[in-house]
Order: C-alpha cells, then sequence, then structure tokens
C-alpha cells in the first residue's frame, strides 16, 4: 500500500488539483495565494502559474522515482503536508472572508482535500528503514528531480489560465450581490463586475494608476481610512470613492447620517440602490492601467503606503 500511494494515489491528487486549477485559473485556487504572491513580488497569474508547475513537479517526481523508499517517502510526505497546509490556510481564509448566510459551500473542497490528503499521509508505512541509494545513482537521481521541475517550472508559466469566468461577481439570492475582492487582484475592472455595476469605471480606470474605496458613509473605519489618506488632494493619483447604499429596506436611524466622508479631490461615484452587497467596508483597490494590482479591505498601508495624515492630527483624532 505505500507504494501505492506514493506512486499512484498522491500524484493523482496533485495532478487532479492541478488540472481544476488550470480549468478554472485563480477562482479555483486558494484565495489567500494572491496576497502571497503581491508581497514577493509576483502577479497573482504568475504565482498560480508557479504553484501549478510545483503540483506537476512534485507528481512527476513520484511517479518517476517514487520506487526509491527515500526519494518517494521524501517526495509524498513533503507534497502531502503542505497539500494540507493549503487546505487549512484556505479553510481559514474562507471562513474569514465569507459573510453570513453564505452557506458551507466555500468550505467543501478543502475539506475534502485535508481530509484526503491527511488519509494518503497516514497510508505511508514509515516504519521501514530508509535505503540509501549509491552516491552515482543519487546524483542521476538528484539530476533527474532538478530537470524535472525546470522544465514543469517552464512549462507553467506558459499556462494561459482561465482568468474571465473567477472574478465575476456573484448573486447570492434574488437581490444580494457577493464583491469578493480577493480574486479581484491581477484582473480588469471589467473582469471584476465592478464596471457592469458602474460602467464608467472602465474609462476612469484605463490609464495611469488610480485609487478606488468601496465605503459605508456610516462606517467608522472608512471614515479612518478618508481621514489617514483623502483629506489632503493627491494630484499624482485619480481617487474615486464608491459608496455602498444601504440595503433594501433598511431604516436609517437617528444620527445615522455624518455627512460625506472626507475626501479632498475624489470623484464620488454611488452603486446602485436596490441591492445588498455582500462586503467588509472599507474595501480599497489600486487599479494600474485598468488592472488590479492591489486590494485589500484591512491591511490600509500595503495597497496605500503610509497615511498622508499623522495620527496626532487633528483630522485623524476625530
Amino acid at each position: 500500500m505505500k507504494q501505492f500511494t506514493i506512486r499512484i494515489l498522491t500524484p493523482l491528487l496533485l495532478v487532479i488539483t492541478a488540472i481544476a486549477w488550470m480549468q478554472g485559473g485563480t477562482a479555483w485556487m486558494p484565495l489567500w495565494t494572491s496576497n502571497v504572491g503581491l508581497r514577493i513580488g509576483l502577479s497573482p497569474i504568475l504565482f498560480a502559474q508557479l504553484l501549478i508547475g510545483c503540483l506537476f513537479a512534485v507528481a512527476a517526481s513520484l511517479v518517476l522515482f517514487g520506487r526509491k523508499p527515500k526519494i518517494g517517502s521524501f517526495f509524498s510526505r513533503i507534497g502531502l503536508v503542505t497539500y494540507a497546509f493549503f487546505c487549512v490556510a484556505t479553510l481559514a481564509s474562507v471562513m474569514a472572508s465569507t459573510p453570513a448566510g453564505a452557506g458551507l459551500v466555500p468550505l467543501l473542497f478543502p475539506a475534502i482535500g485535508l481530509v484526503i490528503s491527511l488519509g494518503l499521509y497516514l497510508l505511508i508505512d514509515k516504519s521501514k528503514a530508509v535505503e540509501v541509494a549509491p552516491s552515482r545513482s543519487a546524483f542521476w537521481i538528484g539530476a533527474g528531480i532538478f530537470a524535472i521541475w525546470v522544465l514543469c517550472s517552464g512549462i507553467s508559466v506558459r499556462i494561459p489560465l482561465a482568468i474571465t469566468a473567477s472574478a465575476k461577481q456573484q448573486t447570492v439570492g434574488e437581490n444580494s450581490v457577493l464583491l469578493d475582492y480577493v480574486q479581484w487582484q491581477g484582473r480588469t475592472l471589467p473582469d471584476t463586475g465592478l464596471s457592469r455595476l458602474l460602467p464608467i469605471l472602465t474609462a476612469l480606470t484605463l490609464e495611469g494608476r488610480c485609487i478606488i474605496i468601496l465605503y459605508n458613509p456610516e462606517c467608522s473605519h472608512c471614515r479612518e481610512l478618508f481621514e489617514k489618506y483623502f483629506t489632503v488632494a493627491r494630484p499624482d493619483v485619480k481617487v474615486i470613492a464608491i459608496e455602498i447604499p444601504p440595503a433594501p429596506g433598511t431604516t436609517a436611524l437617528i444620527g445615522d447620517d455624518l455627512g460625506p466622508v472626507p475626501c479632498e479631490g475624489c470623484q464620488r461615484l454611488k452603486l446602485p440602490e436596490g441591492k445588498l452587497y455582500i462586503l467588509k467596508p472599507p474595501t480599497v483597490l489600486v487599479v494600474e492601467e485598468g488592472r488590479v494590482t492591489c486590494a485589500t479591505d484591512s491591511d490600509w498601508k500595503t495597497c496605500l503606503g503610509e497615511p498622508t495624515v499623522s495620527a496626532t492630527s487633528p483630522a485623524s483624532g476625530q
């Protein structure tokens, strides 16, 4: 069972996952990988391609060299543990970003992957002594594995991932729209679905650098963001403040009307009324030459840098 797990089942799991990612693009990949790619200077598409290459490389190494106990056990265990970690990280990310009422469907695939990877790991017999290959044989095995990884990485970066079907807005119920900003990174505005809600956004963001803020005017964190970054006009960048209207049927309470947010020199837009928009305000998007290069709903410094208004200034103390 050990050799069957190493040479058949584990590579099969990795290949199926890689093919699913190729077919679904970054929409089928763990959402948090986009942020990881941006933090190390890689675009979400390139990072996704390299991850797919890694899956194929591990699978090929196991198929070709899995009969060698040392090689097979090493790659199989490392691959399955890493795969399980991806599933756990994806579960945590989905639970943190999925709004209430979205159901358990987003948790289904990472949960199944976690169970399968842990099950395969337990099937590997760890009691047998590890055989040490002769030095000459080890050299050629190492050279072969290195060649596999180089070949898989080179091919993977040329894989045309499906990027149009993943970033569309998702409808949750008849009058609800889920805006999943994590999947927008690396996409054009039409691909995110925002341009279908506000067609003018496409023309406004085609050239240069643009900052888009999706906000609720009664949200205290939204006002804090505007007070820290946009109370002073920024001539070097176009700033678009998009107001999220209240959900249908809600009634404003006394004291809710705090007035317009402070945004000097901003272009102000508003999403169409009559729908419940599911996202966490404020959501910040940085768009360069029509493509989203950074998106966050909490780590403002990652996308915007240091605040333009100091924490001790009167504006930020309100």
